[in-house]
């Protein structure tokens, strides 16, 4: 009788890995265990170095280890945080706002209408988006100079989310409109039949099925300002209004008042508010509604 071969059977009819394919999977992991090595360990020191008092100012990592609030202690008392992080979630917030507002419309209006000029302005949108930012810097300064002559209360931080917030809404645009062309037009046809309006179909229809997607352009929104160092230290002047990657840079940039623990100890708490942000839009970032609307 001939005996079974039940040890090489996989699921899916799957062949057994030979020896170039387990190579290239033992390959795989390696790269893979480095590559998170390579990530988690700046992590790693900048959390040993925030909480450790043992640590000098100038000093970023030290052998012994004393479990400390000091540098954090520091922060709050002895320069601008408080203010520095403030000024950030302010500008995030509003960038975001504004960027979601305007996209939402440009976005449905690109993807469900036909009008002229479309496609050149798309290609435009596509354009701008491989200019540097910083390549405007004189640019800036003179609309900042037109606007501010004419509205008085128009400050730099308002000019800075004006810089973000139209960057957000050419990109996004592009973006938000490639992912309501995969809704179906049937949905917008059924509801006009009901008797729903252009407005009606976009606040009813189109809103709640693009809700993944502009809570991911919400939380890249919202994020960029947090990360951007270049346009804040150029056009804020002023140390009080600063965002927090210009404010901690001074931490760093002058030998005389270096502090690179307290450094650390900032960056570490600037993931806070983009932890809260990810628990609210959890739901919203992991759905997808748009799933089995077409009947």
């Amino acid at each position: 009788m001939m005996k079974k071969k039940s040890n090489n059977l996989y699921l899916g009819d799957r062949q057994p890995l030979n020896t170039m394919g387990k190579i290239g999977l033992g390959l795989s992991y390696m790269v893979l265990i480095l590559w998170t090595i390579a990530i988690l360990w700046p992590i790693y020191q900048m959390v040993m170095s925030a909480f450790n008092g043992m640590q000098q100012e100038y000093i970023i990592m030290n052998k012994g280890f004393e479990f400390s609030f000091d540098h954090f202690t520091f922060l709050f008392e002895e320069t601008l945080y408080p203010k520095w992080m403030l000024n950030t979630i302010f500008i995030s917030i509003s960038t975001a706002i504004i960027t979601l507002l305007f996209v939402s419309f440009t976005g449905f209006a690109y993807s469900r209408y036909r009008f002229k000029g479309r496609k050149a302005s798309l290609m435009a949108i596509m354009i701008i988006q491989t200019i540097p930012s910083f390549a405007g810097l004189t640019a800036y300064f003179t609309m900042y100079s037109i606007i501010s002559d004419v509205l008085p209360f128009f400050n730099r931080q308002m000019m800075l989310i004006l810089i973000y917030s139209a960057g957000g809404i050419a990109g996004n645009t592009f973006i938000l409109k490639g992912y309501l062309d995969s809704i179906s037009m049937e949905l917008d046809d059924a509801a006009k039949i009901d008797g729903c309006s252009n407005l009606k179909v976009y606040k009813l229809i189109i809103l709640p099925i693009a809700r993944p997607m502009l809570a991911i352009i919400a939380l890249w929104s919202f994020l960029g300002p947090f990360m951007d160092y270049l346009l804040p230290k150029v056009i804020l002047t002023n140390p009080e209004a600063y965002t927090l990657a210009a404010g901690l840079f001074t931490l760093i940039a002058d030998k005389e008042n270096m502090n690179q623990p307290a450094f650390a100890a900032g960056g570490l708490l600037i993931a806070i508010p983009t932890v809260i942000l990810f628990t609210v839009l959890q739901k919203q970032l992991i759905s997808g509604l748009s799933s089995g609307a077409v009947k």
